[in-house]
């Protein structure tokens, strides 16, 4: 089966695909994965145009997320076994080998996909449900003559891990270890905890006086703020209204 076929079962399958610059990861120009496709018709101008693109994978409109085990150090055991001793399996049988010599675990989700990524969820693991260079582009293949029917259900530790509320390990419990609590590690808590829509105000207000007060440089103390504003606020403030805050504390910060 050619190329332009196999990219027409894929799209079949109810996959999503886009345009990629041959043996690259850049979409080819007006193109992203924003704009990923059912329609056969223009996938075959695609090929008429350049027969050795690549092709990529809207992860989100397919249903789909991807477990990106990393080949940096020449060494895919490693970030495997790291999994594994945290509890967390790779139940699945359809992988691709990358074009650098790593692993790409496909799941499929019965619910809404949202597109996000977790990088270094922990050394040498990228949890991908946005976009992902797959086969059959040059130098990525399926592995054990797997097919799209063997992709299975995502295991909840990645759904929770996108969510960015997950820990690297479902088994850490509260005071499961015996050592002294100091203030960082007060505050670490605090940030994970939360907020929701009731108080995101003064908590953020809260958070980030704590931050310049612990030692940190204002940049850093703004730049995690943003992070935490993302990830740890239902739902987070808009950019606008973060500035306002920091300003603010910022302000009586340097007055105190």
């Amino acid at each position: 089966m050619n190329r332009l076929n196999k990219v027409i079962k894929m799209v079949q399958h109810g996959l999503y695909v886009y345009p990629i610059v041959p043996n690259g990861k850049q979409p080819i120009r007006d193109y992203s994965y924003l704009k990923a496709t059912q329609d056969i018709a223009l996938i075959k101008r695609w090929f008429m145009d350049e027969p050795n693109i690549n092709i990529g994978l809207n992860l989100a409109k397919s249903n789909l997320i991807v477990v990106d085990i990393d080949n940096h150090n020449n060494d895919l055991q490693a970030p495997l076994q790291s999994l594994s001793n945290l509890g967390y399996n790779l139940p699945s049988d359809y992988v691709e080998l990358t074009q650098s010599g790593g692993l790409h675990y496909y799941f499929r989700s019965n619910k809404p996909v949202k597109p996000t990524r977790k990088t270094k969820f922990i050394a040498g693991v990228d949890l991908l449900s946005d976009f992902v260079v797959s086969s059959p582009s040059n130098n990525y293949r399926v592995l054990n003559g797997a097919t799209l029917s063997d992709i299975p259900e995502v295991p909840n530790w990645i759904i929770k891990a996108l969510d960015n509320r997950a820990m690297p390990t479902d088994k850490m419990e509260d005071n499961h270890y015996s050592y002294k609590k100091y203030y960082t590690g007060y505050l670490l808590d605090e940030i994970v905890k939360g907020v929701d829509s009731g108080n995101r105000n003064n908590w953020i207000a809260s958070i980030f006086g704590k931050l310049l007060r612990a030692g940190t440089e204002p940049k850093n103390a703004y730049n995690l703020i943003q992070l935490i504003n993302d990830n740890y606020v239902s739902p987070p403030l808009e950019t606008k209204e973060l500035d306002t805050v920091v300003k603010s504390i910022l302000k009586r910060f340097i007055n105190e």
